[in-house]
């Protein structure tokens, strides 16, 4: 009986090939396809891009949409199809990697993916590999620590529910808020209302040749409302940065 392939999946980091882990690089090298999801954003062109320097003449690499919807039934249509197509492969004897942007364990693609892969492929061999997160790329560009000592740090969808944001916001010295393109401006009120915009920076693009870097949110001006943007939000510390 043929040995089923094994599935990794493998964040890529922030958009920069020079952000890859050494672990990812390598998988890439070894297994025979790459998956690359395509949603309605750049994401799926850019993961592509990502993996171009790693890809070879006897890789084959199948692009397929995501779709970045809230109807259920079409989302679990098209799981459900990609799943079929990677549990192919896997039957055929080969490895196959699920590329993803940033952490492929954080707000990610894949773990969508393998959950429907289970329901069909219960005893997967499944690899994840962890990538660099779009927020540590943008506090090390700023040169800002995500947190120090006994400081509390939080990571939130900025599409959060607003009573939830002020909680957060108020409660926690750090704060990563993520997925803020489509509630920006509701974002910026919530920070100026709370005086915590001096302590918040912008960073749009982390790590491409177009990205956006603002270190203070109260001296801004207009800002884009960008699929990949975050906004940092630091305490003030005393003699450390």
């Amino acid at each position: 009986m043929r040995k089923r392939g094994k599935l990794y999946g493998i964040g890529l980091g922030p958009g920069n090939p020079q952000l890859l882990t050494l672990k990812a690089v390598q998988v890439l090298q070894d297994v025979a396809v790459i998956f690359v999801p395509r949603s309605d954003s750049r994401e799926a062109s850019l993961a592509r891009e990502v993996v171009a320097p790693f890809i070879n003449p006897n890789h084959q690499v199948r692009e397929f949409v995501f779709p970045m919807t809230a109807v259920a039934h079409k989302r679990e249509k098209a799981l459900r199809e990609i799943a079929l197509s990677v549990a192919g492969v896997l039957d055929e004897g080969r490895d196959a990697a699920f590329v993803t942007m940033g952490d492929s364990t954080l707000y990610s693609t894949f773990f969508y993916l393998l959950k429907e892969l289970k329901k069909i492929r219960s005893d997967l061999e499944v690899e994840t590999v962890p990538g660099i997160t779009s927020f540590s790329a943008a506090a090390a560009l700023l040169n800002r620590a995500l947190a120090v000592g006994q400081e509390s740090l939080a990571v939130i969808p900025a599409t959060a529910n607003e009573q939830f944001l002020y909680q957060v916001l108020s409660a926690f010295d750090n704060v990563v808020l993520l997925k803020v393109a489509p509630v920006l401006q509701r974002v910026l009120g919530i920070l100026a209302e709370l005086g915590r915009l001096e302590e918040s920076a912008f960073v749009c693009r982390c790590g491409l040749t177009e990205q956006l870097l603002v270190d203070n949110l109260a001296t801004a001006g207009d800002l884009p409302e960008d699929y990949f943007s975050l906004i940092l939000v630091s305490r003030s510390r005393e003699g450390i940065i």
